[in-house]
């Protein structure tokens, strides 16, 4: 497989690059630590040009999955060349050395890229001085050093022999000198000696010795005759000259590949090579593209599917392999028993026609034993006795006297073409014990082989089940990987919440500053657990309007999830969370101060929710095709209708209900004056008002109340955020209102005996003498505090954007984040919980979430903290989820094995439990 850029195709790859001159860089990203994106744009027409060191360079079509963060080169080079044109691109001296130029005179920058041995990326002025090099280098022949600050050179002279390689006027005596250079014993295939003058690369160079008649792969030494090649050199010569010219004026795009038969489905395609010319000789199977860099861009970007398809054809002929190994190896113990039957019948039956032969021989060796003579005396004895002619004698093959057996060797006496048989013969039986023998023997081995086909079927039959099982587990991971494109939060942590929110936690620093920086909107919420070490928690709101908060299931969810994603789960101690606006949320430091990467500072108010539990759960969503998507909308808009039908049932009942009366007079003594009602209001709607009402002093909550907010923390959050919406409403005047009631409480205990003679004699001593100047209510002062309020939140938002470099156009990007915020709503339309039977499911996405979330899924596990690896719990809950099922959806949860996308997600230390977990 080629792996790297000839000079045929360097040339052809800047051959069309050269339409890009012109154009302004955006950006400059990188994938790895080799291979960099440079974003190119003008009036309606983007492009990008990617290009890895020592390998490649050439436009790409492909999205090719970007670092999180970019590297200090690609800062490098974001400095020096953003937003400046690409004025030229040029091949320096006929070799693979591309000069790419960004900007003009003074403020003008060249890259230059190596394709050739190891690699370079380095980065100049205009005059050559280098400013960053991906890898600082000495030559070796000239002691020269490239590192930054130190001058670039290259040859960029073109040598007589390269001139004439190019335009084909290469010398036949130089080709003759270097055969002739050839070290004695050694050949070399004329392929390779060829493409020295031609500069064209093996594959090229090749085709053109087809195309003349010739063979690459001919061997030749510095003794053969070369009177074939002379009469085809200037043919040689010619397809030379014009492959250069189809080179530099009009290059192809020509992709060889193999075709790798498979077992169960069509053949695969395996790309070999790419090529600037056709390839009609050389390659049985070709693909031509519109362009070259196409058809690079397509052989790059299908390497990793190729690899995962040729995985999976090698699994499927193991499958077949095991299955066929199975089938031969019943075969083989069938047959091997019909044998032994057929044997066992044989050496009875010549037993019997051999009778008295055989007793002859039982009477010879037991008289022998009898007189106690050795074994080896025995078959002395037995060798003496052959050699005199004894028939008995002869008979006896060997002896086995550890097993109280003997061999003889007998025929058919009726038929002397049959074949002599060994016929084991035991001392202890006489004749016919013995044929009886071998007959029991016959029978038992016919019965096995009754038994071995019966089970044979049955192993054959698992076998074939585990193979088609296997196959089609390949297909579908195959095909997964194919269709699946990862939605922008899987690289996170992440949930959806009970009520469809989207909640995305950070793995590390980088990926906490990368959440805050790139995906935290005005309208999100942020959320921190109250421990050191625990990730930065977003909750993505659906709305872009202030008036629509997040929800409190949803903030109690996320609390859960930030705390779990912290130090407290290890330390198995239930912590609280905290959360902020994201205009609270600073990535600027005090004076003197430093925050690290992934640190940020909160301003104002920290909001803090109830203690989280450490549970945690994992399920599995799917993904539908678009007939499943419109069947599910149509279900939910039904149980919208059926809740509204109801809701409107109970109002009716409750209008039909008579009215309460409004107050009630109960007479009182003084232990109520002493624990008076306390109303204090929650929240205030344009309908209607709500009071709470609490009976009695407020003593501290018994034990089992503190159990039942322990177990109901949505409450408790409800409750909070109600106090909450109280605070905001009443203002400042909710202390003082408190304060009133207080001094109230204790006047009335002072004052208690005072008479109402008394109490009018001490208002008219305090009475003020002199002029009385009416106060002004204050009352106006706090009523145009609200609009304040807004005000500020307003004019807090433009002072976000700028910090975030985000003051131009705010309009756009809000245009940008609301269209985001519908592609996120649309796409989890896309996926359910619930899959029905008859939806086609096109593949399967692993969810870690609090277990609250999970309550409507139909396949989840409980996670709370334990011993075990995430690894190990993750494949027990799949073979939950997959017991005793063979349909789509096992298939698809199966599939999830393939990586560890189930279990990266989830905490470390875990410990799962769900109904017949351990069930067989």
């Amino acid at each position: 497989m080629k792996n790297r850029f000839t000079l045929v195709d360097v040339i052809a790859a800047t051959t069309e690059l050269k339409k890009l001159q012109g154009m302004r860089v955006n950006n400059v990203y990188d994938i790895d630590n080799k291979t960099y994106l440079i974003k190119l744009s003008r009036t309606d027409e983007k492009a990008v040009i990617l290009f890895e060191s020592g390998v490649r360079l050439h436009q790409t079509f492909h999205d090719w999955p970007k670092s999180q963060t970019p590297s200090s080169f690609s800062m490098k080079l974001r400095k020096h060349i953003n937003q400046k044109r690409l004025t030229s691109i040029r091949v320096v001296g006929f070799d693979r050395l591309v000069e790419l130029v960004f900007g003009t005179e003074d403020r003008e920058n060249r890259l230059y890229v190596e394709l050739y041995d190891r690699g370079n990326v380095v980065l100049t002025d205009h005059e050559l001085t280098i400013l960053n090099i991906l890898r600082v280098r000495t030559d070796k022949d000239t002691s020269v050093r490239w590192a930054v600050r130190e001058k670039y050179t290259f040859t960029e002279e073109i040598s007589e022999e390269t001139a004439n390689s190019r335009h084909g006027k290469f010398k036949f005596e130089d080709f003759a000198k270097a055969v002739s250079a050839i070290p004695d014993g050694k050949e070399e295939q004329l392929g390779r000696i060829v493409s020295q003058f031609t500069r064209c690369g093996n594959p090229v160079t090749k085709e053109i010795l087809c195309k003349c008649g010739l063979k690459a792969e001919q061997k030749i030494s510095n003794k053969s005759d070369l009177s074939g090649i002379t009469e085809k050199f200037e043919d040689i010569l010619k397809a030379t000259e014009e492959i250069w010219e189809m080179v530099e004026e009009n290059p192809k795009g020509v992709i060889s590949y193999t075709e790798v038969p498979s077992p169960t489905s069509a053949p695969i395609q395996l790309y070999q090579e790419f090529n600037p010319i056709p390839m009609p000789l050389t390659s049985k199977f070709t693909k031509e593209l519109p362009s070259f860099c196409e058809s690079v861009d397509e052989f790059y970007s299908r390497i990793e599917t190729q690899k995962q398809e040729q995985k999976a054809i090698n699994m499927e002929k193991q499958a077949l392999k095991k299955l066929e190994n199975v089938e031969k190896d019943q075969k083989d113990r069938i047959e091997a028993l019909q044998m032994t039957q057929e044997q066992r019948e044989h050496m009875a039956n010549r037993i019997i026609l051999n009778q008295e032969l055989v007793e002859k021989a039982l009477l010879l060796i037991r008289s022998a034993l009898a007189n106690q003579f050795s074994w080896q005396t025995i078959e002395e004895m037995k060798k003496t006795a052959a050699k005199n002619g004894d028939p008995v004698a002869k008979s006896i093959d060997s002896f086995k006297f550890e097993s109280n057996e003997f061999v003889m060797t007998l025929g058919d006496p009726y038929d002397d073409e049959a074949e002599i048989l060994k016929v084991p013969i035991d001392i202890s039986m006489n004749a016919s014990k013995n044929a009886q023998r071998h007959f029991v023997d016959k029978k038992s081995a016919a019965e096995k082989v009754k038994k071995t086909v019966a089970s044979s079927e049955k192993a054959i039959k698992n076998a074939q089940e585990k193979a088609k099982s296997t196959l089609e587990q390949v297909k579908i991971v195959t095909e997964v990987k194919k269709s699946r494109k990862a939605m922008w939060f899987e690289k996170f942590r992440w949930f959806i919440s009970s009520e469809g929110y989207i909640v995305v936690a950070g793995r590390d620093a980088q990926q906490n500053e990368l959440l805050v920086k790139k995906y935290l909107r005005p309208n999100d919420i942020y959320m921190h657990a109250d421990v050191r070490g625990a990730s930065s928690v977003v909750i993505r709101n659906k709305s872009f309007e202030e008036s629509q908060e997040i929800p409190p299931k949803t903030l109690t969810e996320a609390a859960q999830m930030a705390v779990c994603y912290s130090n407290a789960w290890e330390a198995t101690v239930t912590a609280s969370a905290w959360w902020v606006r994201p205009e609270q949320v600073s990535r600027t430091a005090p004076t003197g101060e430093y925050l690290p990467s992934g640190s940020f500072m909160i301003r104002g108010k920290k909001n803090f929710m109830p203690p989280s539990q450490l549970v945690m759960g994992l399920g599995v969503l799917f993904r539908m095709d678009e007939e499943s998507i419109e069947r599910h909308v149509a279900i939910e808009k039904e149980k919208k209708k059926d809740e509204e039908k109801l809701e409107e049932k109970q109002q009716e009942n409750e209008r039909k209900s008579p009215e309460k009366p409004e107050e009630t007079t109960v007479e009182t003594d003084d232990a109520d004056v002493e624990f008076p009602d306390v109303q204090v209001k929650i929240a205030q709607t344009e309908e209607e008002e709500v009071y709470l009402i609490e009976v009695g002093p407020k003593n501290p909550p018994s034990k089992q109340q503190q159990q039942n907010q322990k177990a109901a923390p949505e409450k408790m959050t409800q409750k909070y955020l109600e106090d909450k919406d109280k605070d905001q409403m009443a203002g400042p005047s909710a202390k003082t209102q408190k304060r009133k009631q207080r001094k109230e409480k204790m006047v009335k205990q002072k004052y208690k005996d005072q008479t109402d003679d008394d109490l009018e004699l001490h208002k008219e001593l305090l009475k003020p003498h002199g002029k009385v100047v009416e106060e002004k209510p204050e009352q106006p002062k706090f009523e145009p505090r609200p609009p304040k309020e807004e005000t500020k939140k307003e004019e807090n938002r433009p002072q976000k954007s700028e910090k975030t470099g985000q003051e131009e156009e705010p309009e756009d990007v809000e245009e940008e984040d609301k269209e985001a915020a519908a592609e996120e709503q649309s796409l989890l339309t896309t996926l359910t919980a619930q899959p029905l039977d008859e939806d086609t499911l096109l593949f399967a996405v692993p969810v870690v979430a609090p277990y609250s979330a999970l309550s409507t899924y139909k396949y989840r596990v409980k996670i709370t903290p334990g011993i075990g690896k995430r690894g190990k719990a993750t494949k027990s809950a799949i073979e939950l989820f997959t017991r005793q099922r063979t349909d789509r959806q096992a298939a698809l949860i199966k599939s999830l094995l393939s990586d560890d996308s189930a279990s990266r997600n989830l905490p470390t230390k875990v410990r799962i439990s769900a109904p017949q977990l351990h069930a067989k």
